[in-house]
């Protein structure tokens, strides 16, 4: 089974010479930015939500997926903003936010939005990574699910647009994501914005300042949120997120940088 599951295409919202790329977060699908996305194209920018390879399928594509297969969804995408838009900026939540740094360092952008994004990967989780690669083929996700006889049961959270479970196999991969990025961020030379909450559950806050401190950006910046979750465009204040990336993206139209 490898068909997009219903409402997570990926989707293009026509606008002005500045285009967003945007990325979800690990097992997610393109759905969960989509609100990210309506806000920003009603404030004039064009806005390409891409489907990141192994995502809004079925968990089990996630086992041959590889990390790479996610930037060469965001070379893609790259490629189609080109001819639209004068000015590229890639918004990557989590998971997106690590890819989204990576291609930061490799293609022509003009700017990077980072949303709670994950730095790097410790000894000790790495071991219960290869632990559960043995142990536990498939990790099964605390969340609530569709029922068993239902279509989606497998394919979706019942309320969020995600997977309820995923392959430990990728487990792997994130792993080597981790490295690649932390290698990348000293090559990144564009704008760039950082946005993280100190009650993420999922990702420690303290991986904003390592991210930020790392970046070989000369215009950085860092933007630390109270009471929000780990899915910042999601978060029932995700307005406050939605304006600080409107006014990086201004700035950048604006040249405010220079």
């Amino acid at each position: 089974m490898s068909y997009i599951v219903a409402g997570s295409e990926p989707f293009f919202l026509p606008g002005g010479v500045t285009g967003c790329l945007l990325l979800h977060g690990f097992s997610a699908m393109p759905e969960e930015m989509r609100p990210m996305g309506e806000y920003l194209a009603q404030k004039g920018f064009t806005v390409l939500g891409l489907r990141l390879a192994g995502h809004a399928t079925h968990p089990n594509d996630l086992k041959h997926t590889h990390w790479t297969d996610w930037l060469d969804n965001v070379e893609d995408g790259l490629a189609l903003l080109s001819k639209l838009c004068a000015n590229r900026v890639l918004i990557g939540q989590s998971l997106g936010g690590m890819i989204a740094l990576i291609a930061a360092a490799r293609y022509d952008v003009s700017g990077v939005v980072g949303l709670s994004t994950p730095y790097d990967i410790s000894t000790s989780e790495r071991l219960v990574y290869v632990l559960r690669r043995l142990m536990q083929p498939t990790i099964h996700k605390p969340v609530k699910r569709f029922p068993p006889d239902h279509p989606l049961y497998s394919r979706r959270e019942l309320n969020y647009p995600a997977y309820p479970e995923v392959p430990s196999r990728i487990l792997t991969e994130l792993n080597r994501l981790a490295t690649a990025m932390v290698a990348a961020l000293p090559q990144v030379r564009v704008p760039a914005l950082l946005i993280h909450s100190r009650e993420d559950h999922a990702v420690p806050f303290t991986c904003m300042q390592s991210i930020y401190d790392h970046l070989g950006s000369s215009k950085k910046e860092m933007f630390p949120l109270e009471g929000m979750d780990h899915s910042l465009v999601q978060d029932p204040k995700q307005q406050m997120v939605f304006e600080a990336v409107e006014k990086f993206l201004t700035e950048i139209v604006n040249k405010s940088w220079e």
